[in-house]
Order: C-alpha cells, then structure tokens, then sequence
C-alpha cells in the first residue's frame, strides 16, 4: 500500500462511518443506452428511454467524473453498440486518460467499428463479451445465430488490433451459469481460452423478481438440479485453485463460487463484509437519474438525483444519497454482488496496520538511501536499454510499427533504400543529403550523454547498457560517435561492465567494426538477428565477418534466430559454427559468456501462444539433441522494477522492453533524472514493493503479463536489486 492508497481507504472508512462523502467513488458507470439489438429470454432490464444522454451530456459527464479524481469509467447498456457515437464516447474518455471495461453482446463489432476501436489505446479499453453457453444454447437464448456474429465481432477485434500494431488488449466472456449449461459449462471456458479469450467472469441469474413467467426457457436452477450444479462448482473451483498468475483465468474467487449454491437454493445470508453500495460506485442511468440499490435489490427504486438537474458533485454530497447510504448500512437482504465490498477499508485496526507498514518501509528507505548515498550502487544483473530508433526495415508482423516507421523514413529517397544493404556507407549519403528524415524517431546524443552523466555523478551503475529495443539502432544517424562516446566512458569509469548492440547487420560498416574494435578492451556482446537477413543475407554476412575479424578476445559475437517460422536448423548452425569462437549451441536462453548460436523464444500476451513458443522450442532442441529452457510455466517474481529500466527514443522511461506501447511509463529523461526516477521515485518504489510482495507491480500493462516466465526476459541473469 502507498501513502495515497492509504489516505484514500482512511477516507472512505470514515466517510461510511459518518454516513457522508469524504472520497470520490472507485469509479463511475453510465448507462448509454437502455436499447439492445436482441431480445434476451432472461432479460428484464432493456427497453427505449424516450430521451437518452446526448454525445455533449456524456462528454459532460466524463469531464466531470475526472474532474473528481476517478480513474474507472464503465460504459454500459442495453447494448452500449446501439449508440453509432460509442466509439467517439470510449475514445474522449481515454483522451482523459480513464481505463474503461465495456460489456457488450459483440454482435454489431463489424470491421469497420473494430478498426475504430483499434484507435483506442488497447491498455485503456478492455472488453466482456457475453456468451450463454455453447452455441446452441447461446443462441436459443440470445436468437438463431447470434454465436457466431459475437464470436466475429471479437475476431474483429483482435484483427483490428493486430493490423493497428496494437499490444493485446484484454478480452474476457461474460458467462451466466443457468440451468441449460451446467454441463457444457467446462467445454465452452476451454474454447473460449482456444481461440484467445483473456479470461471469464462468471455471473448468476439475477434474483429478484424472478419467478416462472419470466422464465420460459427453464434457465432457473431449480432442486432436481442441485447435484449438477455442485458437482460443476467442483470444478470450477478446482479450475480456480490451479491456475496461474496468468493466462486465460476464472476471475471469480473459490469463494465467490461457493455462494452459487446457497444463491440458487435461497439460502444465501446478508453479505458477511459491509457493503460500500453508495460509496464505492456512482451509476447514472440512460435518462440522467443517478440510481443505486433500494436494499432490496432494485436499482432503479434508488434513484436519488439527476445529472440534468445536478453536478455529479451535488449528486455525490446530497442528502438524498445520505438517506440512500444510511439503507445500505442497515441492509440485511442476502445478496452476492461482491463488487460492492472494498475490504481495503472495512476496518480501522487494517488501516492502521498499513500506516504501520508504511513508516517501517519508508525507514527501511531512509537505510538504503544512506548506503546508496556513501557506497554507490550497482545492479549486479541490471541492464539499461536506450532505444537509439524506434525504425526498421524488418517484415515481421511484430515489428509492423518500426517498419511503418521506417518507410515513412525513407519515403524521400530517390533511390530504394536497399542500395544502403549492398553499400553501408550509402545510408551516410542519403543522410548528408536529407533524403532520410531524422525529424522523429531516434533517442538524441545529448540525451544518452545526460542519461550517462547522470548516471556516473548519482554513482549508479549497471551490469549493461542495451542499444535496442523497437527498432534498428545502426539506423542512428550518429550511431558511430555515440557507440565511441559510450565505449570510452564505460573505459574510464565502469558505469557498465558490458555494452549490447542488436542488430540485423544490414547497415553494420567497417568504420563501426573499427570502433568497437579500438575499444576492445571493454566487453562487447554483438546479438546479430538472423531472421532480419532475408534476402541480403550474403550482405549481412559480408559485413559480420569484417567484425568477426577486427575484433578482440573481450567482443563476443552471437548469431540469433526467433523461432516463429519454418528454418532449416542444422544450415543455420552450419553457416556460424565455421565463423565464431567455438559458439555454444542454446535454445532458449542466451548464455552469459562466449560466442553462441542462440535459438530463442517468441513471447506473446496470451497464455496459450507462450505455451505453443515453448512447444517449439523444446521440439526443435530434440531435432539438435541439446537441452531447452524454454521459460518457465509458473510466474516468478517480476524482475523489471528492479533492473531492467528502458529510455525510449522520445526520453520516457518504462520499467521492461516488454512494455512496446509504453502504457506503463513511470517519468521522463528529459524533464528529470533517470538516477532520481530510478532510486526515489514513488511510483517505481510501489512497483518494487507489489512484485516483492504480489510477484508482479499493479501497474496496468503488468497484471496479466507473462514475460517473467520467458527465458528472454533479459538477454542473460537473474532476479535481483534487493539493494533498492
């Protein structure tokens, strides 16, 4: 817990206690629209509101709601695709930087309105797409063929990120357990995680009012039905208590299981924690009516203000809503809507506990400052990566945006840029002559030498500074004297004990293979990446063995290959086994000293791609009769906050290179220090403290990342930074 999490739970543990107002909600929903494009058996809840919020109230409404200091903004329905304005609406309140959940039928996600959605950063827009059960079931409930066109809409969606070079966005299923799929329940969660979907939160039939005339389809769990349903909760629990950290996961807690039971045979009790309906939610309804539960499980009956009529403000601090939260507080309705509990503030023996461990950690803090202060410090496994270019000439659908990138680089050439493969020093020509723009893209030389000055003044050192990241760094226009300047401070005063260049060797020259040849004292590791050779292979070849020659005993050389396509193992062995130093043979992780011939791993968002990439490599081990580490299954602790700090060509710093988009940057090089941002920043010292204690930070592009368990986490080593 930071000190703002902790202020924030004390106010809203006091604001129940005295029945008022002293926090903003966790987050605020809106009811679009109350229309829907289907006519659900089980629904009770669309039908037309003679007079919506328009575009303007809504935009209205999320200025508002972030003037209030709310983060979470839930757009909801009826089928929120009904409104045509819905993409306009998401992205205005991504623009205010809000991270929005949108439940939806996913039958009206046509190509067009997923390319839209593209548009929206994929770490603000998460998506629920209901699905009843298999699709007979679904579409009987639902309507013939409305399956299939919500399963299209969700390829959509994933088509429309994957064109846009999005990071994946998070997918889950929403999934009401009812009588008609109590046994095809395990089949459909394991095609759901098939073809992709992040995970499911699983639902009830909503209680109140229910009774035979609102069922005709038989979806009420009645007696006979029992044993079925305790033995599938079984399972589901046992799902729930086997699964990982990450990959397609049941969102539902074995507790929140349990209740089902009790829930569907009338048993169910008040709920056991107190319940913060009023506090922790502001729900504004389709007509302006803020709405919340009567106590008797009928929202609409709540209703207690209007955003026509009314600021949200006023609405939030009325006596209205303090005669609605004062039912809350005596409620004894048995209820499951667990989303209601906020268990962070249900006790003031737990703040205080959080106060207390807030003041250990922080003179804990003040100790390693005082040794940091007198003795240095330095990440033994730590490795800094400057992204010199975010450009290059690479095919792979990975790396769509440096290649997007990269011919909007050379869209000025009046020659094909190829030339430059035949003939490094060609790049040079069409630089002097401004046929290549420089005007974006590419990390300053006046910045590394800040960063590095920085870093030598605060006496912070790591074990590497990496040259790479989402692009091809020999693409710098002053790659030769940057690679010079960084080879002689890292001589003269060991701010890094070891320099790592990436490359696809297309535009490697002899005047580089000279620098790096000059200061071969200093430890050089060369990653050339085979699958960037293509059809110039003999080229990249030519321009690696003037390297391979120039260079000295400290400069290790080591021939890569991304396992994603079909290659001809033994031939790629073959072509380097004869050009290095008695390479090792890896498949998985990159040794840590010696030439090597590095068969690596792809890493990819979902769960089910990680485990077919370390599929292949293992298979492709037993074709070269070598041991794999493919990675490991099981989610270690998150070394990133620790040790892997990343500077992106335009100075934002990010905590790992698996963060593409940079939805998790924690500062600026440019604006501050990378020193002070590394060492004193409360933003990095929570992440350190959620991966020491949850194995992974909260931060939003970490919650269910998978990198951790990838042999290529880093180019070498392991967990480390406990000085920190």
């Amino acid at each position: 817990m930071n000190p703002a999490a902790l202020k924030r739970n004390t106010r809203m543990y006091l604001s129940r206690a005295l029945t008022t107002s002293l926090a903003p909600p966790d987050w605020v929903s809106v009811n679009l629209t109350l229309r829907c494009n289907l006519h659900c058996s089980m629904c009770t809840t669309c039908y037309d509101v003679p007079d919506e919020l328009s575009t303007a109230e809504v935009f209205d409404l999320i200025d508002q709601v972030a003037l209030m200091g709310v983060r979470i903004f839930n757009p909801l329905g009826g089928e929120p695709f009904v409104r045509m304005d819905l993409e306009d609406i998401l992205a205005y309140a991504a623009r205010k930087d809000f991270y929005i959940t949108l439940t939806t039928n996913g039958t009206l996600i046509t190509k067009k309105r997923a390319d839209r959605l593209a548009r929206i950063p994929s770490e603000q827009l998460h998506l629920n797409i209901s699905f009843d059960g298999p699709q007979p079931i679904h579409d009987q409930i639902r309507g013939r063929g409305m399956y299939g066109q919500a399963m299209r809409g969700y390829h959509n969606v994933r088509a429309a990120d994957a064109a846009a070079g999005n990071p994946r966005r998070k997918v889950l299923a929403n999934t009401i357990v009812h009588d008609k799929n109590l046994e095809d329940l395990p089949a459909l969660l394991d095609e759901q995680a098939s073809v992709g979907f992040d995970g499911v939160q699983l639902l009830n039939l909503f209680r109140h009012g229910w009774n035979a005339p609102h069922d005709p389809d038989g979806l009420w769990i009645h007696d006979h039905r029992y044993p079925a349903l305790q033995d599938l909760m079984h399972e589901l629990v046992a799902r729930v208590e086997a699964q990982g950290a990450s990959g397609y996961r049941i969102l539902n807690s074995r507790q929140d299981l349990e209740l089902v039971l009790p829930y569907y045979r009338d048993e169910l009790k008040p709920l056991e924690a107190p319940c913060w309906a009023g506090w922790k939610e502001l729900y504004i309804n389709a007509d302006g009516t803020a709405i919340m539960c009567d106590g008797e499980l009928e929202f609409l009956k709540g209703s207690f203000g209007n955003v026509r009529q009314q600021t949200l403000r006023q609405i939030w601090n009325s006596p209205e809503l303090r005669a609605r939260r004062q039912v809350v507080k005596q409620c004894s309705t048995p209820c499951i809507q667990n989303c209601y509990l906020r268990r962070d503030s249900d006790s003031a023996r737990q703040i205080l506990k959080g106060a207390a461990t807030l003041v250990v950690d922080e003179l804990r803090d003040r100790v390693r400052r005082k040794r940091r202060s007198s003795e240095g410090v330095h990440l033994d496994r730590g490795v800094l990566t400057l992204e010199l270019s975010d450009t290059g000439p690479w095919p792979e659908a990975a790396a769509a945006p440096a290649r997007r990138h990269h011919e909007a680089l050379v869209g000025d050439s009046p020659v094909p840029f190829e030339r430059c493969y035949d003939d490094p020093f060609e790049f040079y020509e069409l630089r002097n002559r401004r046929y290549v723009r420089f005007d974006r893209g590419f990390l300053g030389f006046e910045v590394v030498r800040k960063v590095v000055e920085d870093l030598q003044a605060a006496r912070l050192s790591f074990h590497a500074v990496r040259l790479d990241w989402r692009g091809e760094p020999l693409m710098h226009p002053e790659f030769v004297p940057v690679l010079r300047w960084v080879l002689e401070q890292m001589s003269a005063t060991g701010v890094f004990r070891e320099l790592q260049v990436l490359t696809d060797a297309r535009l490697l020259n002899t005047e580089i293979c000279d620098v790096a040849s000059f200061h071969g004292d200093v430890r050089q590791t060369w990653i050339l990446h085979g699958n960037g050779f293509g059809a110039f292979e003999e080229q990249c070849l030519r321009n690696v063995d003037y390297l391979l020659h120039v260079r000295k005993p400290a400069q290790r050389v080591v021939a890569s290959w991304l396992v994603d396509e079909p290659l001809d193992p033994h031939g790629f062995v073959e072509t380097w086994q004869e050009r290095l130093r008695q390479p090792v043979l890896s498949v998985g992780r990159l040794p840590e000293a010696g030439d090597a011939i590095w068969f690596r791993r792809t890493d990819h968002e979902h769960f089910a791609e990680n485990a077919a990439a370390r599929e292949r490599l293992v298979e492709l081990a037993d074709v070269l009769g070598v041991e794999a580490d493919p990675g490991a299954d099981v989610q270690p602790r998150c070394p990133g906050p620790f040790s892997t700090p990343v500077v992106s060509w335009d100075g934002k710093l990010t905590l790992c290179t698996r963060d593409r988009g940079l939805q998790n940057r924690v500062g600026s090089v440019t604006d501050d220090r990378l020193s002070r941002l590394w060492l004193e920043d409360p933003r990095i010292g929570e992440a350190r403290r959620e991966a020491r204690g949850k194995g992974l930070p909260g931060l939003p592009g970490c919650r269910d990342c998978h990198f951790p368990c990838s042999s290529n986490y880093r180019l070498a080593g392991r967990d480390e930074g406990e000085g920190l």
